[in-house]
């Protein structure tokens, strides 16, 4: 059964209110489906791997809701529980001795029972196998005085929930949820609602089976159902789905949630929720299943897809698929357990003055002397190698992990200037892998050549296995210059490395909305100084480029100098159409030459009288056009088109 995502559209998470109401209720609508035959909730163990919680939509509905018009308030306002503060406390005397804490309010749905710091409810439809076993952390229940015979299901809910606040409170010493200094934080267990209409249950959740649950703040009937905007100072409850089969995924679940009731006690939690740094709410709760459970495992899938995408930028929200956010958890292993060997690494983040990637190099910075940056780099090359990397002080785990997706693999060389562009190119923070294997086992020279975009953050590293099995050893390109062009020579090509990776990532780079382009090439028995037509090409751009950064000014190409700047958009079509369609044939390569040897000039004369370069980029046009359908269309696409253009011209002849 495919999983419905709350994630899976980045434009749906941050939505503008009004304009796009309809759409945001179409996927409440679906996140709390109210017309599910409930005997298909069942899932068999194994079926939620990639089952989300639906925090993120629904908290950025609650944190924008005086926003909203007065009719979708009404409408959506339904699918949040209510609990007004004005009710007097009415929990069980026991529960009180033994806790020192009380319900907010009263309980909401028929069935309940209380534990050192949780209510748990749920409606009169729910599972009631009973194994015999009951937990004996239940204090108090909607029994009575004896609170045997519970189904299963809420006795292991109440062992869960109770050991995530054992580990993630007491053990990591995160900040418990806001109010639970006095209350006891609700649980409601969803589709556990009868067939009977107008009784105490109604109101239990339901949940739409792909979702496993969620945590978000109370819209409270004393406050006229205006949620809270500011999240810090508002209760939350959670909500999960009562069908799940497998224990783990109930683990997993429990952990995961609850961990997103601790985020939100945080002062810059609503600085966490814009568009880029949502990836790191997720990517915690994800790491604190794993640090709860490590046998639970759940969040294994999660890391295999990630892998398989690792040109996306580390802070997606998933637009490729869903579920990026929840990958991103291994880079936060990666950070916690095998650079700083230090869990505690992840509350010094949610406790700092700050959000973001800025937050994490801070922290980085003050206490472990390292930087964002060094620290991604690191990462990146591990991941070449994820799979065999628990016997090299990598990841424990990841032989269940696999490693990063390779995008072209060579054997034979040479190899021409190979172009990666669209959804094989990286984005901000994302990467690309080309695996080389030596020709043979003899003592060979690999000669790698990098050219990315230019003026772009970019960083280009090796990664080369050594065939004893002892290890990798690393190299990284240190550019000179704007052109972001470089070399690579790898000796003992064959003897002494069986494989080579060039690891191409982005770093941090706002000024990028897109995957960038770059191309690489290589050759045997080759050196840096020797690199035949493809070489004479790059050096002549650094050399240009270099020439041109000395003095402060931008490269000296028509193009550049019409547009304004090297990374206009137009500039860019034109560079890419270039490393796709000119630099792999002989042809293309002669006219870039000749292009290069005769653009200064002439880029110098558009420099200096203004009113040229409007005219040059109204003549470039046509050409930058053509070139965008050349690179941004598939092959049926190009076909389509040159066949619509065909009969136009022939309609138009007659």
């Amino acid at each position: 059964m495919p999983s419905v995502h709350a994630h899976s559209d980045k434009t749906l998470l941050f939505l503008e209110p009004i304009e796009h109401e309809s759409v945001v209720l179409d996927h409440l609508h679906t996140i709390f489906e109210r017309k599910i035959d409930l005997k298909t909730f069942k899932l068999g163990a194994g079926d939620d791997s990639f089952h989300p919680d639906a925090t993120i939509f629904l908290m950025n509905i609650q944190r924008n809701w005086s926003k909203w018009s007065p009719s979708f308030k009404e409408n959506a306002g339904a699918y949040f529980l209510k609990k007004p503060q004005s009710f007097e406390s009415i929990s069980a005397p026991k529960t009180l001795m033994l806790s020192n804490k009380t319900i907010r309010g009263m309980h909401l749905l028929p069935n309940w029972v209380e534990t050192q710091n949780f209510s748990i409810e749920w409606g009169n439809g729910i599972d009631s196998s009973d194994s015999g076993w009951d937990s004996n952390r239940v204090l108090s229940c909607s029994k009575g005085t004896t609170c045997t015979g519970m189904p299963d299901v809420v006795d292991r809910w109440v062992e869960y929930f109770e050991e995530v606040w054992t580990s993630e409170v007491e053990g990591h010493g995160f900040t418990q949820p806001y109010g639970t200094e006095t209350y006891l934080y609700d649980v409601y267990i969803a589709n556990t609602m009868d067939n009977i209409q107008g009784n105490s249950d109604d109101i239990t959740p339901l949940l739409n089976p792909g979702y496993l649950g969620f945590t978000v703040t109370y819209c409270d009937d004393e406050l006229f159902n205006i949620c809270k905007d500011n999240v810090t100072d508002a209760y939350s409850y959670i909500v999960v789905r009562g069908t799940i089969a497998d224990t783990d995924i109930m683990k997993a679940t429990a952990a995961h949630e609850f961990f997103h009731a601790i985020q939100f006690t945080f002062p810059t939690i609503d600085d966490w929720f814009s568009a880029g740094n949502i990836w790191w709410i997720e990517a915690t709760a994800t790491w604190m299943e794993e640090v709860v459970y490590d046998d639970a495992n759940h969040y294994y899938s999660r890391v295999r897809r990630w892998l398989m995408n690792p040109a996306l930028s580390l802070k997606s929200s998933g637009s490729q698929y869903a579920g990026h956010e929840y990958g991103d958890s291994l880079f936060v292993i990666f950070l916690t357990d095998v650079y700083l060997h230090d869990n505690d690494f992840v509350r010094y983040v949610w406790e700092s003055q700050g959000a973001g990637i800025d937050a994490i190099d801070k922290v980085l910075s003050l206490r472990y002397y390292s930087d964002f940056e060094s620290a991604f780099k690191e990462f990146v090359t591990l991941n070449a190698v994820a799979d065999k990397s628990s016997i090299w002080g990598g990841y424990e785990e990841g032989e269940n992990y696999g490693s990063a997706a390779i995008t072209n693999t060579h054997r034979d060389y040479p190899v021409s200037s190979t172009g990666i562009w669209g959804e094989d190119a990286p984005a901000e923070l994302g990467t690309g892998y080309i695996k080389f294997l030596p020709p043979d086992n003899g003592n060979n020279r690999l000669q790698i050549n990098f050219d990315g975009s230019d003026s772009i953050n970019w960083a280009a590293q090796l990664v080369k296995v050594k065939n004893d099995g002892t290890g990798y050893d690393k190299d990284e390109v240190h550019f000179s210059s704007a052109a972001k062009t470089g070399c690579f020579v790898v000796e003992e090509f064959g003897t002494t490395y069986g494989e080579v990776f060039l690891v191409s990532s982005i770093l941090i780079e706002p000024t990028i909305a897109e995957s960038m382009s770059y191309s690489y090439r290589a050759a045997i028995n080759s050196t840096c100084e020797d690199n035949s037509a493809n070489a004479s090409l790059i050096q002549a751009d650094d050399a240009e480029d270099i020439k041109r950064s000395e003095t402060g000014n931008p490269r000296c190409f028509i193009a550049t100098a019409a547009f304004g700047s090297s990374t206009s958009s137009s500039v860019m079509i034109l560079r890419e159409f270039r490393d796709r369609y000119l630099i792999p044939y002989t042809f293309g390569r002669k006219f870039v030459d000749w292009y290069y040897a005769v653009s200064p000039p002439i880029a110098d004369i558009i420099e200096k009288h203004p009113p040229i370069p409007f005219l040059v980029r109204t003549a470039l046009f046509p050409a930058v056009g053509l070139a965008f359908l050349l690179i941004k269309t598939t092959l049926f696409q190009k076909i389509v088109l040159v066949v619509t253009l065909f009969c136009f011209n022939i309609r138009h002849t007659h």
